[in-house]
């Protein structure tokens, strides 16, 4: 009660001294926040949305005010631990208009995954800062007893959860920004826990306009925010994102429109800035806000891999005849040093003859078997292509004809991607089990799939699926076959 009634009287004392001044709200001012440090609107965002590993500096000056500027700083880094795991710490300092909050930022978020490609991350953000006052101007007359006001210096701890579902690449959000917090100064007066509430609806829309470059999106967000004594806040974001720049707009309820626009150097360094314009008739006498970000990237990103073609077995036998010639090459070739320390010129010239002799043999070697192997390929071809197949109840099968660059066979598939970074996260988390998987990608649908072994029957490939790959991949199979043109 003592807050509310110092909050009420400091309110009152801002609308006396400067009337034009219109009502600030008490949250963090974070709705534009799409791309960078976006674990500070939702801290599940910290898994995706800031393109761990980096390190980003955001900051809004509300209002542009040439003397108590209402400003928002947040330094982050985040870090990804693994697939499911992700981490963050960093700076915060808020000010209110009548509070100045200054302290630091912990997050942790990890994802659980539930279904092919629906996935729930849970997550949170720990704050842990000084709550002093804004401006001194705010002072009242030392006759007045108003210890609270004269020293404002609590510790403020506090715990913010969110929550996310995605599904694909759509996902719906829940955070409370004033979630629990505690209050470990000497004066220990209680806070608002619950009140500050943030919903988001968004989805990421791969497009194709620059390929040369890597993926661009488009990611709309629809959120809704309820702010305690204020008007509930809803508002429409929407971001163009390449890795070359980025182009992003959006509308608050309270706030009015805003655009911005950034670039992006060497692939991992970016900056860019935002002016959000009040056309409410309460903030039509104030200036635009103005926000700036810039974020650098650590480690190079690795480029899509695309696999073209297929391998080619090794054929076992040329390989030990190769190694025998070979053997029986350097033999031949230790023979010659003693003959030739004899002076041998006979034995000389038998041995390069011998020696001609064998590397005529290995080529003669090689080129049939090369023909063998050719025209295995060619009678495996044929019996695949008369191959049939007879669907088991609730088997999950997919066949295409002439796929430009792949093997005939039936592929045993362990996942399918439209999204780079889950993909060669994907395919990481399969080799540190051990695994050897091979993946390829379709043009007809733009999605990389990911496979545990090519099969040269369905007997064998069901077996594989059946077992679980010998008992070395438990979850989900499905067998994809090629046929040839």
């Amino acid at each position: 009660m003592l807050r509310f009634l110092v909050c009420f009287l400091l309110g009152f004392l801002s609308v006396v001294g400067w009337s034009q001044e219109p009502s600030l709200p008490p949250d963090f001012r974070q709705h534009t926040l799409t791309q960078f440090n976006a674990n500070l609107l939702n801290a599940t965002y910290a898994s995706d949305w800031n393109s761990p590993n980096s390190f980003s500096i955001w900051t809004r000056w509300q209002w542009q005010s040439v003397d108590g500027d209402p400003t928002t700083i947040f330094a982050n880094y985040s870090h990804q631990i693994n697939t499911n795991s992700t981490v963050a710490m960093g700076f915060l300092q808020h000010n209110t208009g009548i509070f100045l909050n200054t302290g630091a930022n912990l997050t942790y978020v990890h994802t659980f995954s539930l279904d092919e490609g629906v996935e729930l991350l849970a997550g949170m953000n720990l704050f842990a800062f000084q709550n002093t006052l804004a401006d001194d101007r705010f002072v009242p007359d030392q006759d007045i007893d108003l210890p609270e006001l004269q020293s404002s210096k609590d510790f403020i701890l506090q715990f913010s959860p969110a929550l996310r579902l995605k599904v694909n690449q759509f996902s719906v959000g829940l955070a409370f920004e004033n979630g629990i917090g505690f209050n470990l100064s000497d004066s220990g007066d209680s806070l608002e826990n619950f009140k500050i509430v943030t919903g988001t609806l968004s989805n990421d829309f791969n497009v194709n306009l620059f390929p040369t470059w890597g993926t661009s999106f488009v990611r709309p967000v629809v959120y809704v925010k309820s702010i305690p004594d204020m008007d509930t806040q809803f508002g429409l974001n929407t971001l163009f994102s390449t890795p070359k720049f980025w182009l992003q707009g959006g509308y608050n309820s309270f706030y009015g429109p805003s655009g911005g626009v950034g670039v992006t150097i060497a692939d991992v360094f970016s900056i860019g800035g935002l002016m959000e314009f009040g056309t409410d008739a309460e903030l039509s006498d104030e200036d635009t806000t103005i926000e700036l970000v810039a974020s650098y990237r650590f480690g190079k990103a690795d480029d899509r891999k695309k696999v073209v073609g297929f391998d080619v077995e090794k054929d076992d036998a040329l390989a030990r005849e190769r190694m025998a010639e070979e053997e029986r090459l350097q033999e031949l070739r230790e023979q010659a040093l003693k003959e030739e320390a004899q002076k041998d010129e006979e034995a000389q010239q038998r041995l390069l003859m011998e020696e001609q002799r064998v590397k005529d043999s290995i080529a003669q070697a090689q080129l049939a078997a090369l023909q063998l192997k050719e025209q295995q390929e060619k009678d495996s071809i044929a019996r695949l292509q008369t191959q049939k197949v007879e669907l088991r109840p609730n088997e999950r099968y997919e066949e295409v004809t002439g796929e430009e660059g792949l093997e005939p066979g039936f592929y045993l598939i362990a996942n399918v991607f439209g999204t780079k970074k889950y993909y060669e996260s994907f395919m990481l988390s399969l080799k540190a089990r051990g695994l050897t998987p091979g993946s390829f990608y379709r043009n007809k649908n733009k999605f990389n799939y990911v496979y545990l072994q090519r099969y040269d029957t369905m007997d064998e490939a069901r077996k594989g699926r059946d077992s679980q790959y010998g008992g070395k991949y438990t979850e989900k199979t499905w067998i994809f076959r090629v046929r040839g043109n």
